[in-house]
C-alpha cells in the first residue's frame, strides 16, 4: 500500500515537470536563436561544460527525453559538443523530479541527494572536458557524417535481376 502511495505521489509530482520540459523544448526551438546561444555560452571549454551541466540540471527530462533536446541544441543551435554532452549527462540525473524522488526513496535523507548530485556533476564535467579534448572542432560530427556517407555509398541496395535476365 505504501509503495502505491509513493508511486502515485511521484507520478503526480513528475507530470507537471515533464509537461514543462516539453514546453521549454518547444520554446527553445521556436524562440532561441544561434546568436543568443553564442552570446551565453563561454568560449572556454571549462566554462561551457559547467554551463551545460547547470542547464541540464534545470531540465526535468528523462533519459529518453534529453537526447532529442541535446540533438536539437547541438545540431540546430550549434551548441559545442562538449557542452551538449555535459547537458545530456546532467539532465536526467540532476533535476527537480529526480532530486525529490531520491529524497523520498532514501527515507527523507539529504545525504544521498547530495552524493547523487555531487557525483553526477563531477562525472558530467569530467566527461565534457574529455570530449572537448578528444573531439575539438566538431570532429565527431564530421566523422559521423563521413561514415554515414561512406555507408550509403557502399551499401546501397543492389538491383536484383531475375536469373533468366541476360545482358547484351
Amino acid at each position: 500500500m505504501q509503495l502505491n502511495t509513493i508511486f502515485i505521489s511521484i507520478l503526480i509530482e513528475a507530470i507537471p515537470f515533464v509537461v514543462v520540459g516539453v514546453f521549454i523544448s518547444a520554446l527553445i526551438q521556436m524562440f532561441v536563436t544561434e546568436g543568443m546561444i553564442a552570446r551565453v555560452i563561454p568560449n572556454n571549454r571549462f566554462g561551457s561544460v559547467v554551463l551545460g551541466t547547470c542547464m541540464g540540471s534545470l531540465f526535468p527530462a528523462c533519459e529518453c527525453g534529453i537526447v532529442p533536446i541535446t540533438e536539437r541544441l547541438e545540431k540546430k543551435k550549434n551548441v559545442p559538443l562538449h557542452s551538449a554532452i555535459a547537458f545530456m549527462l546532467a539532465g536526467p540525473i540532476i533535476n527537480p523530479v529526480v532530486i525529490f524522488a531520491t529524497y523520498v526513496a532514501f527515507g527523507s535523507s539529504w545525504q544521498m541527494v547530495i552524493y547523487r548530485c555531487g557525483l553526477a556533476i563531477a562525472v558530467s564535467i569530467v566527461v565534457g572536458i574529455l570530449i572537448s579534448y578528444l573531439f575539438p572542432d566538431d570532429q565527431l560530427r564530421e566523422y559521423i557524417e563521413k561514415k554515414a556517407k561512406h555507408y550509403h555509398e557502399h551499401h546501397a541496395p543492389a538491383v536484383h535481376r531475375p536469373l533468366y535476365w541476360t545482358t547484351n
